[in-house]
């Protein structure tokens, strides 16, 4: 079985554009985010699976990683959630794609690259 992406900040504007485009072109992300009722209904609207989970534990985004092929992080503002989700995906070894424009998180990120 091939394994899917998660997309995390599902439930907000453009995780929502995101999850629903995915939908539309045969894609099956597993929606992720630290509200329970939001992403499960937003996973409901759209049949698709989902994880809840924060980012403020490490080993609670290490379990929500769990046999997913990248990260799509589309949760802001992300000077603050950019460096947990990176650091998750370092230690699971899958990759991570984000949304953001802020130049800080393309620096963490750079930063982080030689880890990768």
């Amino acid at each position: 079985m091939a394994k899917s992406f998660l997309l995390y900040g599902a439930y907000g504007y453009t995780g929502q554009l995101i999850a629903e485009l995915a939908k539309e072109k045969g894609l099956n992300p597993i929606l992720a985010g630290r509200s329970a009722e939001k992403t499960q209904r937003l996973a409901e609207n759209l049949g698709m699976g989902y994880r809840v989970f924060g980012l403020d534990r490490p080993e609670d985004i290490d379990d929500g990683l769990e046999g997913v092929a990248f990260v799509l992080h589309a949760a802001g503002p992300f000077n603050h959630t950019a460096r947990p989700m990176m650091e998750a995906c370092l230690r699971q070894g899958i990759h991570y794609l984000d949304i953001t424009g802020e130049i800080a998180v393309f620096e963490l990120a750079a930063a982080l690259g030689p880890r990768a």
